[in-house]
């Protein structure tokens, strides 16, 4: 599934998060995006996949988890 396609099925189930979410395309926009909707850096986990991937988990204030994956 490509990120266009994941973005829409995001919006499909949440509209509002995935407009929010639509614009990130990298670390750095995620980093200066989540504060702001209320997700502490001490919550954020990056997780290795092999030497060029690693996935990115971001606790939403709501309990639910948003996840990029990264390379």
């Amino acid at each position: 599934m490509t990120y266009p396609e994941q973005l829409a099925a995001l919006g499909a189930t949440d509209a509002a998060l995935g407009t929010e979410v639509a614009p990130l395309r990298n670390l750095e926009a995620i980093l200066k995006w989540a504060p702001g909707v209320g997700i502490a850096f001490a919550g954020i986990d990056l997780v290795q996949q092999d030497e060029y991937s690693y996935d990115l988990y971001l606790p939403l204030p709501d309990s639910r988890w948003l996840v990029f994956g990264m390379s």
